[in-house]
């Protein structure tokens, strides 16, 4: 008898990723999973490698090939720039001496999946 694998499946955008410092400029990473849609703020010294080792150790297995994502739709655009602001604590973030990073419209998409 053979028992059926089951997987929860999500994606991680990572906004803003430049491939030469291995850096996200903006340490803010969206999962977007089955249940909903939530952000996470990193530290400002935070690699993407880290975020990924993270996510491993949460049973998270990533596919390490990004799709790129330069036109989300306006619909998910604007689920994007409100859970953004959220975390920024408002289109004006204080703690940065009050500048708006603007909006962010290109992201690094990873696939991932692991057992539930």
């Amino acid at each position: 008898m053979t028992r059926s694998k089951t997987y929860e499946y999500a994606r991680l955008w990572v906004p803003l990723y430049d491939d030469v410092a291995l850096a996200v400029t903006r340490p803010v990473y969206l999962v977007e999973a089955a249940d909903g849609f939530e952000g996470f703020v990193a530290e400002k010294n935070t690699n993407l490698v880290g975020v990924l080792n993270e996510l491993g150790r949460a049973g998270w297995r990533v596919d390490p090939t990004p799709q790129r994502v330069t036109n989300p739709s306006p619909e998910f655009q604007l689920l994007i720039d409100a859970t953004l602001d959220e975390i920024d604590g408002g289109p004006m973030n204080a703690a940065d001496g009050g500048s708006s990073p603007g909006p962010v419209a290109e992201f690094d998409v990873y696939a991932m999946r692991r057992r539930p």
